[in-house]
């Protein structure tokens, strides 16, 4: 879980080196054995959604978070 800016820049960089992983994962496995590539690519995948989602929750960008505060506050579009 994220608690503070410091571990948001990590969680950031982390995803840059998984992202870079899979491009290498994509030159290197998947010309050659596709099957392999979507295997492979899993783990990297699933720790990206898992970071992503604390980013999210951090950021306070969950759905329903923000579902909460447009109720509560809902935008004004007038002119």
């Amino acid at each position: 879980m994220i608690e503070n800016d410091e571990q948001l820049q990590q969680a950031s960089e982390a995803l840059g080196d998984l992202y870079r992983a899979l491009a290498s994962y994509r030159r290197k496995i998947l010309p050659v054995n596709p099957r392999n590539y979507a295997i492979i690519s899993q783990g990297p995948l699933d720790q990206i959604r898992e970071i992503r989602a604390e980013i999210d929750e951090y950021l306070g960008l969950r759905e329903s978070a923000i579902s909460d505060v447009l109720r509560e506050n809902p935008p004004d579009f007038k002119e």
